[in-house]
């Protein structure tokens, strides 16, 4: 059961190395550290693999290197969760600190890999045969006990700290594009502190009831499995495209048109003219495009001229050239028993209230108020 469920783990991180190696979408820096964390999860678990099924005494010199490859992965996922809560580009000082852990990792049991083939393969034939004594077999300088203690605390405290950061960066930026890559690498973090948790607790209290070597086994193919399997679920994170929407946003957006005193003089004249000898605007189906037309130039300036002009977008521009017809028919008593509903559709708009927010905004009133206070009184 435990070969087949460490040979799964193995097959996805493969996979979901391949995938992200060619068709992720992330910034060089985040990306090179996702490869990183996967690269680094997917060779401890077939090291793990080897030494489950017997096959590490075929390759001696591997023994051991799992211990500074999972110090490797602990601190390549904390600079990765740092890279995405803070949107760092480039490693910052403490992420040099970290990297550090895999390095002191390996110069700790360094002494072992000077040790000629036949004392490592039978170092490893005892320690096959009694599978817990991986834990207190002294490796290198430190003890396997101090050794297994040192990972399971680290892992620890670093699931316990991106979940901080993660849950804080989320509720900071509840419209973040990344989001299902937050909530990834939160599950992430919670299965890192639970595994190594329960990891800490079965060495700490071991008995001759427990296999501990197989119980982390177990846990650590399992944790594979899910965090590698989630992906496949939100493609989101597996290609990265959210990530790059701001990126593409930014780099896609054209640059504003200038135009000068002279350019928006004209072009004021012919916008007032328009509404002139035109009544095309009182019309509901009136859009952006009729006056582009008239005015022989491009939807996109045709904003930006109004809002140079007028400081107000298309729909407030024209809300407010129509509700100067309204006060000037108003003002003449020729609508003032005409009902809101009415006058609402002789000058294009399409409801009632839309009319009457339009009347409030330009005159402080209702249109109700305005008849009321304006609509002749019979003596």
């Amino acid at each position: 059961m435990l070969k087949t469920i460490q040979i799964c783990g193995v097959i996805i991180s493969i996979l979901i190395f391949t995938i992200i190696l060619f068709k992720h979408k992330k910034d060089r820096y985040q990306k090179v550290l996702f490869l990183l964390f996967i690269l680094s999860l997917t060779y401890y678990s077939f090291i793990v693999l080897l030494i489950k099924n017997g096959l590490i005494l075929e390759y001696p010199h591997l023994w051991n290197t799992a211990t500074p490859v999972n110090f490797l992965h602990l601190a390549i996922f904390m600079i990765f969760v740092r890279s995405i809560v803070k949107d760092l580009q480039a490693p910052e000082k403490i992420d040099f600190l970290l990297i550090c852990l895999p390095i002191l990792s390996l110069l700790a049991i360094a002494p072992f890999y000077f040790k000629s083939i036949d004392y490592k393969i039978n170092r490893i034939r005892y320690i096959l045969e009694n599978e817990d004594s991986i834990f207190y077999i002294d490796q290198g300088f430190i003890s396997g006990y101090h050794n297994y203690l040192a990972q399971f605390t680290v892992g620890i405290v670093f699931g316990l700290i991106a979940i901080y950061l993660l849950i804080k960066s989320l509720r900071k930026k509840e419209k973040a594009t990344n989001k299902s890559e937050f909530i990834w690498l939160i599950c992430v973090s919670i299965l890192l502190f639970l595994g190594n948790l329960i990891g800490l607790t079965s060495l700490i209290f071991d008995s001759a009831s427990l296999d501990t070597h197989s119980l982390d086994s177990y846990l650590f193919a399992i944790y594979i499995i899910i965090i590698f399997l989630y992906p496949f679920f939100e493609p989101k994170i597996l290609y990265g495209t959210l990530l790059d929407v701001k990126k593409k946003n930014t780099v896609t957006t054209e640059k504003k048109q200038e135009f000068s005193e002279n350019d928006l003089a004209v072009y004021h004249k012919q916008i007032e003219d328009f509404f002139t000898i035109e009544s095309s605007y009182l019309k509901p189906n009136f859009r952006q495009e009729d006056l582009s037309n008239f005015l022989e130039i491009s939807k996109k300036d045709v904003s930006q001229i109004i809002t140079c002009l007028y400081n107000k977008n298309f729909n407030q521009f024209i809300n407010e050239k129509r509700i100067n017809m309204v006060l000037t028919k108003f003002e003449n008593s020729d609508w003032l028993n005409y009902s809101l509903e009415g006058v609402a559709l002789e000058v294009g708009f399409k409801s009632r209230t839309t009319f009457i927010k339009a009347f409030k905004e330009k005159t402080s009133i209702t249109p109700s108020e305005y008849k009321k206070n304006n609509t002749p009184k019979i003596l």
